[in-house]
């Protein structure tokens, strides 16, 4: 062989090196296994959709997702029947301590994406905004916040004519959810739901049944906005719109310094990464900042990406 053909041979050996060492490491190293979600009903279709990414880049792994609401995930957690619980809150004190008394460490909690907290009306409804203290009053029996009385037609929202005389009807989710936890603190300064309200499960289930109820108002998720209702803006006490933000959180089950289990690392990698987070804008919801997606993989052991 001559020289040139023994250094072009040696610049192709090394360009197909330089290849495989780009190759993603999914491609390299077939993941195997099962993945349980169960949790969250917010959560339910961007996991549904995390999960579908995963199972593309891995055909080998199986996952099933169960969205029946927040409530769900400590219990699965602490049982073991679930290897992440999707929640549309923080797990709470009582939840917290239950899983450190069955495994004597505390709960990973990852904060995935950002939602609102939204109030809709049908379509046809002229209303735009609401204040504190009259959604309060709408949607509670104690009405901590202020507000003097109990609202139950639309007339006490300022409605007139034929609207005004319409009853008011309230839509909202099971106590099992979630939002149905950060509605009742935020919005009704800790207090108790009134027995009128029409629990539904799923912010799907509630933004229906306000599209066909023209007397409808209920709270859901806002990244279930449709065509057929309409967001009202929530004005706080000084008239200035109130801000609904939350966190969306995964939470895992994973002792202090042991390294996450593999299908779990491969899960929240796709969750994590830009394209997992594009799909949460894609989906309504509010991807994570940059500096809160580098914080988490690291504090998670995975790569920067």
């Amino acid at each position: 062989m001559t020289r040139l053909g023994r250094t072009l041979g040696l610049l192709l050996v090394l360009w197909a090196s330089a290849g495989l060492a780009g190759t993603p490491v999914e491609a390299q190293q077939p993941l195997e296994g099962k993945l349980v979600s169960v949790g969250s009903d917010t959560l339910g279709s961007l996991t549904s959709l995390w999960a579908e990414m995963l199972s593309r880049r891995y055909p080998g792994v199986l996952v099933q997702v169960r969205a029946v609401g927040s409530a769900a995930a400590p219990t699965a957690l602490i049982q073991g029947t679930a290897d992440v619980g999707p929640m549309s809150r923080p797990m709470s004190a009582s939840e917290q301590a239950a899983f450190a008394r069955e495994y004597g460490y505390a709960p990973t909690a990852v904060a995935v994406a950002r939602d609102e907290l939204a109030v809709f009306v049908h379509r046809d409804n002229p209303l735009d905004t609401i204040a504190v203290t009259e959604v309060d009053a709408v949607f509670s029996s104690t009405r901590r916040c202020g507000a003097p009385a109990l609202i139950s037609r639309w007339t006490d929202l300022g409605l007139t004519g034929a609207w005004g005389q319409r009853p008011v009807s309230s839509y909202g989710r099971s106590t099992a959810s979630g939002t149905y936890s950060v509605f009742r603190r935020q919005l009704l300064c800790g207090g108790d739901f009134s027995p009128r309200l029409n629990r539904l499960v799923g912010s799907a289930a509630v933004v229906h049944a306000v599209g066909l109820d023209r007397g409808a108002i209920g709270y859901a998720s806002a990244g279930y906005l449709n065509a057929n209702v309409r967001r009202l803006q929530v004005l706080a006490g000084d008239g200035a719109p109130l801000p609904l933000s939350r966190r969306l959180y995964m939470y895992l089950n994973s002792p202090p310094g042991a390294p996450l289990e593999p299908v779990i690392a491969a899960f929240l990698n796709v969750v994590l990464s830009p394209e997992g987070q594009r799909e949460v804008r894609k989906a309504g919801y509010a991807p994570l900042s940059t500096p809160v997606l580098h914080e988490s993989r690291a504090a998670l052991g995975l790569s920067r990406g």
